[in-house]
C-alpha cells in the first residue's frame, strides 16, 4: 500500500508513513488524541466534540469522559456569561436610572 502524500511502500499494519508521517488510516492524526482534543476544546469549545467522537485512538470510556467534562465546562462558561450579562445590566441601570 503506497502513501498517498510521498508514495513510499507501507505495510498493512502501519497506522502512520515510516517516511512523511502522514496518518494512513482516517482519523488516526494528532487532532484524534488527547492532546489534540484539549487544544480544540481550548480553541473552540464544545465543537470539538466532533472529532473527538470521530477518533479511532480513543476508548468509548474515554469519550464519555471527555464529552462530560467538555459539558460541564461548557455549561459552567455558558451560565458566568448569563451572569455577567444580568451584572452589566444592573450596573447599567445604576447609572442610568431614568433609562438612557
Amino acid at each position: 500500500m503506497p502513501c498517498p502524500r510521498c508514495r513510499f511502500e507501507a505495510d498493512e499494519a502501519d497506522c502512520y508513513c515510516r517516511h512523511c508521517g502522514k496518518p494512513l488510516r482516517p482519523y488516526m492524526g494528532f487532532w484524534y488524541d488527547h492532546g489534540g482534543v484539549l487544544l480544540l476544546t481550548l480553541i473552540v469549545g464544545p465543537f470539538s466534540l466532533i472529532p473527538l467522537w470521530l477518533s479511532r485512538k480513543l476508548s468509548v470510556s474515554a469519550k464519555l469522559a471527555w464529552t462530560a467534562g467538555i459539558g460541564v465546562v461548557s455549561a459552567y462558561l455558558a451560565w458566568s456569561l448569563y451572569r455577567s450579562v444580568l451584572l452589566f445590566k444592573e450596573a447599567f441601570s445604576y447609572t442610568f436610572p431614568a433609562g438612557f
